[in-house]
């Protein structure tokens, strides 16, 4: 390959992969921008506001990887469109929005891909700096924060909740930003009282998400970097679930931590399976805990009570709701697996989770992020489905694409003019 073509070559990756980490920076803060502007009067933000945005940033991100799109990728569009168009004829509650939560996935996992892991570091620590400063803010002023953002009543012009929801911390975070007493908090209840921070998310299950996403980079890139700066990652990925207090951050952390210790680390048959025992397995814990003639409902608003009725919803279900053929009897937005199977039915789904997990990793750094992530899915999928919110999931899937990121000259060198070395990582087809 000539000099030339090499530098053409060099300055488009470097074009993709600057603008990647400012998509990943303006997914992560565009809702702190518009509560702020809500705040101060000069716009009434609700969610078709909220839609422009995001699909803007998509819509750049599409921008970025338009020559990498390949016909697998179409083609598996396409039968993810049609399977859901045809459920919508004679199931008119399923929700085409989650063809923006898989857009949102695939766009950002190849602009990932697109930077490289250098660019992609960069991007994790532009928004954890971003991040700390605002979650600082709003530990030791929280006050003041409610006075700049005011968060609950961005989420009432949202609709998340109702003007006339209680609001039992009397302050302007988030309705779960306070956990109703110190007493029910895990970590530190006697420094940070019943005060959940949110940051620039707005609410602590996203701060908790992006603790996850953190430490997943952080154990998946241990070797890359010298020691003081992985363990300096995964003290920031720990930092923040505590300020979150996410009970569920700190659980799927620990289990990464365990995994990335073990001979399975890398394992796509953990990728695979994990996310189906777990969603099984709620199953099964639902079916011994029925309530006969009784909906599936949310009977204690903490961790256990949000699993039991992910468990008793999905046991609730007869096959034509897990085939999205069928309107949920109850609403799934609290239950990630139920928001999932009944939108795109379980045979896309578990399609989509073959092709995650049994895809071939070009590094030994992306077969362990995979299997990190497949740890945050299963275990977020339990409690809710903020796992696809753009907020947190352009970070985390620009990351993994990073890490799966063949070499320039490897893609661009013809095979029968420069032959691939032993060691040289595989080109994977992107799907």
């Amino acid at each position: 390959m000539s000099a030339n073509a090499m530098a053409i070559s060099r300055a488009a990756v470097s074009q993709s992969a600057w603008i990647g980490k400012w998509l990943v920076l303006a997914a992560a803060l565009f809702n702190l921008v518009l509560c702020f502007v809500e705040t101060r009067g000069v716009l009434r933000v609700n969610n078709a506001e909220i839609a422009v945005v995001e699909i803007a940033i998509m819509a750049a991100g599409l921008i970025v990887i338009r020559d990498d799109i390949d016909r697998s990728a179409l083609l598996l569009i396409g039968l993810a469109l049609g399977y859901i168009v045809g459920a919508k004829l004679v199931n008119p509650l399923v929700s085409v929005k989650i063809l923006h939560d898989i857009g949102i996935m695939y766009i950002f996992y190849l602009v990932g891909r697109a930077g490289g892991v250098a660019q992609a570091e960069l991007a994790m620590r532009l928004t954890l700096a971003v991040v700390m400063i605002f979650a600082v803010f709003e530990a030791v002023l929280p006050t003041l924060f409610g006075v700049v953002f005011n968060v609950w009543d961005y989420y009432v012009q949202k609709g998340v909740i109702t003007a006339d929801t209680v609001n039992y911390s009397g302050t302007n975070l988030y309705l779960s930003g306070n956990r109703g007493g110190s007493a029910s908090r895990a970590f530190f209840p006697g420094l940070f009282g019943a005060h959940r921070i949110s940051s620039v998310f707005l609410e602590p299950d996203s701060l908790g998400n992006f603790a996850a996403t953190i430490f997943a980079w952080g154990l998946s890139t241990f070797h890359n970097a010298p020691g003081r700066r992985r363990v300096l990652v995964l003290f920031f990925g720990v930092t923040c679930f505590v300020l979150a207090d996410s009970r569920f951050a700190s659980g799927c952390c620990m289990i990464m931590l365990l995994l990335r210790l073990s001979p399975m680390r890398g394992s796509p048959l953990v990728a695979f399976f994990l996310p189906i025992m777990v969603c099984m397995a709620l199953t099964l814990a639902g079916s011994l805990a029925e309530i006969p003639g009784v909906l599936p409902a949310i009977l204690t608003d903490d961790f256990k009570g949000r699993l039991l009725f992910s468990g008793r919803l999905l046991d609730y279900w007869h096959v034509p709701q897990w085939f999205a053929l069928a309107p949920s009897q109850v609403y799934t937005a609290d239950t990630g697996y139920a928001y999932t199977l009944n939108n795109i039915g379980l045979p896309i789904t578990l399609l989509f989770l073959a092709i995650f997990a049994f895809r071939p990793a070009a590094t030994r750094e992306a077969a362990m992020m995979r299997t990190s992530l497949s740890v945050y899915f299963a275990t977020s999928l339990c409690i809710g489905a903020s796992v696809f919110t753009i907020k947190t999931a352009a970070l985390a899937w620009l990351l993994y694409g990073a890490l799966n990121r063949v070499p320039v000259r490897a893609r661009m060198v013809l095979p029968n003019v420069q032959p691939r070395m032993a060691n040289s990582p595989v080109p994977a087809p992107v799907i």
